[in-house]
């Protein structure tokens, strides 16, 4: 838990991460490459990003663009830290998932 974080910060990291482990991501091709409203256009090239397991790392991942270095608990040293953006939803036009299959 983030020493300082409000409320608001917390309730946004309830609603959109799930338990486990987050994701190592590096960028391996342009995200150009799957046109330009995909979230790998949040990743630099160079850089290693520890994303949250998350539907968010999950769309990373689909999108072939980056090499999944690994899966960690906790941030490692060295690695930036991505969280779920706070537009999520509404940037990459995915409903909120409630399990009601409606």
């Amino acid at each position: 838990m983030p020493k300082g974080a409000s409320v608001g910060e917390l309730k946004h990291r309830f609603d959109t991460w799930d338990g486990g482990k987050g994701y190592l991501f590096r960028l391996a091709i342009p995200p150009s490459r799957k046109g330009l409203d995909n979230p790998a256009h949040l990743l630099d090239f160079g850089s290693i990003y520890w994303i949250p397991n998350s539907r968010f790392a999950r769309l990373i991942a689909e999108t072939r663009l980056v090499f999944i270095m690994g899966r960690e608990y906790d941030v490692p040293k060295g690695a930036t830290f991505l969280d779920v953006p706070k537009d999520f939803n509404d940037r990459w036009g995915i409903g909120v998932d409630n399990g009601s299959n409606q």
